[in-house]
C-alpha cells in the first residue's frame, strides 16, 4: 500500500538515493532539506511516515522528531532519524525524541528498507 513519506535530508545525493528506493517500493516522496520547514510539511501535508537526518542546516533530526510527536492532531506520522555519524549516544537520544527507530546510513540502506517496512 503506498503511503506518504517526507524526506528530511540536505544532501541532493542522498535525497535522490532514498527518493528512488522509496518510489520503487510504491511510496509517494515528499522533500525538505531543513528541520523547520520539515515541520510545517509534515503539519499541512500529513505523512504517514518522516525520515529524517540528525544534521541539519537548522534544526536538528532530535528536535524535528520531538516537534513532530507533540502535534496535536490525530495523525502524528512514526519517525525514523538516520545518520552518517554511529554515535551510540545518539541511539538513546533518538529514542528520548520519540523516534520509532534509529538507522545508520550505509551504503546498501538494507537495515532503512526494513524500518520503513515495518512501520508503514
Amino acid at each position: 500500500m503506498s503511503k506518504k513519506i517526507l524526506i528530511v535530508e540536505e544532501s541532493s545525493i542522498m535525497f535522490s538515493v532514498l527518493k528512488d528506493m522509496l518510489e520503487k517500493e510504491g511510496h509517494s516522496i515528499l522533500l525538505s532539506e531543513t528541520g523547520e520547514a520539515a515541520i510545517e510539511i509534515a503539519k499541512t501535508d500529513n505523512p504517514d511516515l518522516v525520515i529524517t537526518d540528525t544534521s541539519l542546516p537548522d534544526i536538528d533530526g532530535f528536535e524535528v522528531c520531538r516537534r513532530i510527536k507533540n502535534f496535536e492532531t490525530e495523525s502524528i506520522p512514526k519517525v525514523i532519524i538516520t545518520t552518517g555519524d554511529v554515535d551510540a549516544v545518539d541511539a538513546e537520544k533518538a529514542h528520548d525524541a520519540g523516534a520509532n527507530d534509529y538507522c545508520a546510513k550505509t551504503s546498501d540502506s538494507l537495515h532503512l528498507v526494513r524500518a520503513v517496512k515495518g512501520l508503514v
